[in-house]
Order: structure tokens, then sequence, then C-alpha cells
């Protein structure tokens, strides 16, 4: 129980105590909502800044750090490996479910593979009739921006093996997998095709999904229960403390 002088402030402990571990939680929160804007905030600088760095010539026999380069600008000549294209399920755009199509390019001078992100497609009813993304077996300079293949929410065992036939439909894209598939190293990490580039479908790469502001949003708000429920805390020790003086006073 919190007492002041003259009683004017009276709160029951249950009260108390409850209104206590709302706080906490309240404050946790909105801390945790400004980290992840902090965070997002950090990404979309890194994202700028690295698409504002020189483009990369890919030549495939570098020592390559998937988590460095992303965002990076690059340019890589090869051919195409269009007899073996993979299909990523379950990928959305604007609300609609369909694929991604993933091309496996020769990379020039070199034995390793880059899977090069072609855009996204509609998937029909049908699970059955997969999408038309033929092109030819041709020498090509693909331009584009690196990125990794993000780990799924929820891992389901065998999501990453690729369906029979080609293209193969596959849930999760693991490069390692794909390299024992094809007999030939795959490097960890898929180009984006840059929307100008032909031989593409729906392309924009861009981060808008990332949006700090949101996070900051959620933390006011978070902080704002906090601060209601101080405030009726308080109006309730207030109430309390006076309801028991003008019991007294009658009593009296």
């Amino acid at each position: 129980m919190v007492k002041s002088k003259g009683a004017l402030f009276k709160p029951k402990w249950t009260m108390t105590v409850l209104v206590m571990a709302a706080v906490l939680v309240f404050v946790f929160l909105a801390r945790w909502q400004w980290h992840r804007a902090d965070e997002k905030q950090a990404l979309l600088d890194w994202h700028a800044r690295q698409l504002a760095a020189p483009v990369l010539v890919l030549r495939g026999n570098e020592d390559l750090h998937a988590g460095e380069l992303r965002y990076r600008r690059v340019v890589v000549t090869g051919i195409w490996d269009s007899d073996h294209q993979l299909l990523w399920d379950n990928r959305i755009w604007r609300g609609r479910a369909g694929y991604e199509v993933l091309t496996p390019l020769e990379i020039e001078g070199s034995r390793r593979l880059v899977l090069i992100n072609r855009g996204w497609v509609a998937a029909s009813g049908d699970r059955s009739r997969l999408p038309e993304v033929s092109l030819p077996r041709q020498r090509v300079t693909v331009r584009g921006i690196i990125d990794l293949f993000p780990q799924p929410a929820m891992l389901v065992p065998g999501m990453e093996l690729p369906t029979r036939g080609w293209p193969a439909v596959v849930g999760w894209v693991d490069p390692q997998v794909v390299s024992r598939l094809l007999g030939q190293e795959v490097v960890n990490f898929q180009i984006k095709l840059a929307p100008d580039m032909p031989e593409g479908y729906v392309r924009q790469w861009q981060l808008d999904f990332i949006n700090p502001r949101q996070n900051i949003g959620y933390a006011i708000q978070w902080a704002s229960f906090a601060l209601i429920a101080l405030w009726l805390w308080i109006w309730h020790g207030w109430q309390r403390a006076r309801k028991i003086r003008i019991d007294r006073e009658r009593h009296d």
C-alpha cells in the first residue's frame, strides 16, 4: 500500500502489483519495437551504401562472402542453364500466390553456377500446371543485385528438396542441395535480375516492406499504454483515498 500525507493517495496493493507488472511489460514492448526500428533503419542505410558502391564484376573465382556482398550491384557473363530451372514456391506479390523463377547461369571462365532470380510469375489454380518459363541456352551478360536466400519462418522437413522433373518446384532454396542436384557448385546467393533486363518477369526488388516508422509508431503506442496504466493507477489511488476519508468523516 502506498501512502502520502493526509492519506491523499491510497491504491489497493493488488492494483499496484497489477499496474506495475503491466507497465513493465508495456515498457519492454516499447523498447523492443524501438530496437526493431533501429535495426530496420540500419538495414536500409546499409542497403543504400551497398547500392552506391562500384558495380562488382563476378568472375566466379573470387572468395565470395555472401553477407558482405548483399545488395551490391553486379554484372556477370555466362550461359543460361535453361534445362534446370527452379520455381521457388509460395512467393507472394500483391496478395497473389506464385513462384519466383530461378535460372542457373554457368559463370564464364568458371565451373561455378549462380542462380539468377528472373522474377515472379503467377501460379495457376491447378498445381500440376506449371508456368512456361523456358528460354534459349545462350551466352548472356546479366545485371542485377546480390541477395541472400532468406531462411523460412518455419522449416518443414523436405521443403528444400526440389520436385522431380524440370522446372522443379522448391519450397526453400538451399544452394548446397541445388549443387548436389546439378553436380556443380552453386554460389550461396542469388542475383536478382535488373528490372530493365530482358528474359524476366515481375521484378520489384525495393525494400518497401521494411518500414522503421511503423515500429516507431508501435513503440509510441506501447509507451502510451504504460502512461495510461500509470494514470489509471494514480486516479484509482486518489479516488480510493477520497472515499476512505469521506467514510471516516461520516463515522466521526
